[in-house]
């Protein structure tokens, strides 16, 4: 079966908006984590936004799966891990090396100093900065993306169908493990493995191979149900982020359900001005938030309803612009 450019402009659809709500996801977390106490109202606008924008990641990972696993495609291993390594190599490295000296700043600015076990720590944690982990999650998807890739080609609807569902069983009782455990996310070359569910899902639901019914309704039950989740778990003096997991009991289904609607309604603006930079908006986005609470424009104390969304569009618009005027300088390409 052949798709249409109409098909895969979809994609575009997705990218902006995934990278938008990663923005808003991380504008509500800190008023969650840092200032507002819990049960108060601000609390729960700062719950809902945050529970509204967890599918962002895993709608990432399902477009580079409707994109990689493309039966039609028809490059060898050496062509794909050429290409996929000029993409994400030098941005990690470069991010990498950035946000660890941008942290020991943060730190110094609030008289926290880092000393050399900190900084090798954080070097070699696959977590640089919060939002890096993605980056080396990647490296081991893409790692394995050509073998995923023959796996999918050779089996039929049914096949890929459980392949999908165990996949996607087994990240969900491995969160909840996590979860009653206490234990940590492991070695981070072997992050990818759980996103392989959410790879494959992409590709599958392009084609219709998955197809999830009433997707606005299981999106807006997932919703409910993270945010009341959430607020259930937690307490004046715990805070509960296991709804917020990837792969929590309502996550998987609103990343999903999400996806969907992305594919059912081909009005959605594509936004294509935006399209090309979500990687690079992505990367740089935590630069403008750390710079708005440093300088107080963003205290997120009261007014959590309408602040954070501000918040996120003004960030989210400013790394844009970062993101196209480092792409018009020497190499800028390479990292965003």
């Amino acid at each position: 079966m052949t798709y249409s450019n109409a098909d895969y402009a979809k994609l575009d659809t997705a990218r902006w908006m995934a990278a938008l709500a990663v923005v808003l996801l991380h504008c509500a977390a800190v008023p969650l984590t840092t200032t507002t106490d819990y049960g108060t109202q601000n609390w729960f606008w700062a719950n809902v936004y945050d529970a509204a924008t967890r599918w962002c990641v895993p709608i990432f990972v399902m477009v580079s799966g409707v994109l990689l696993l493309d039966p039609a495609k028809r490059e060898g291993f050496g062509e794909f891990y050429k290409k996929r390594g000029r993409r994400i190599l030098p941005a990690l490295l470069f991010w990498s090396v950035f946000y660890l000296f941008w942290g020991a700043w943060m730190y110094h600015q609030q008289g926290v100093p880092m000393d050399a076990q900190a900084w090798l720590r954080k070097a070699t944690s696959g977590e640089p900065y919060y939002h890096l982990w993605y980056l080396y999650m990647l490296v081991g998807l893409y790692l394995f993306a050509p073998y995923l890739r023959l796996l999918y080609q050779h089996c039929t609807q049914r096949q890929s169908r459980y392949i999908l569902l165990f996949m996607l069983v087994l990240a969900m009782l491995q969160s909840l493990y996590r979860e009653t455990q206490g234990n940590s996310y492991g070695f981070f070359l072997l992050w990818f493995l759980p996103y392989i569910s959410y790879f494959l899902a992409g590709r599958m639901m392009f084609e219709r191979r998955v197809v999830i019914p009433y997707p606005g309704w299981v999106l807006a039950a997932s919703i409910a149900a993270t945010v009341v989740g959430t607020t259930l778990l937690s307490s004046e003096d715990y805070f509960s982020t296991y709804f917020y997991d990837t792969f929590s009991l309502t996550v998987p289904v609103m990343s999903l359900a999400v996806f969907q609607l992305i594919l059912d309604r081909p009005r959605l603006p594509q936004l294509r001005m935006l399209a090309p930079f979500t990687f690079g908006i992505y990367l740089v986005h935590p630069i403008f938030l750390d710079l708005a609470q440093q300088t107080g424009l963003y205290q997120a104390q009261t007014g959590i309803v309408w602040q954070t969304p501000l918040m996120a569009f003004a960030v989210f618009m400013l790394s844009w612009l970062l993101a196209r005027l480092l792409r018009t300088l020497p190499g800028g390409t390479r990292i965003t």
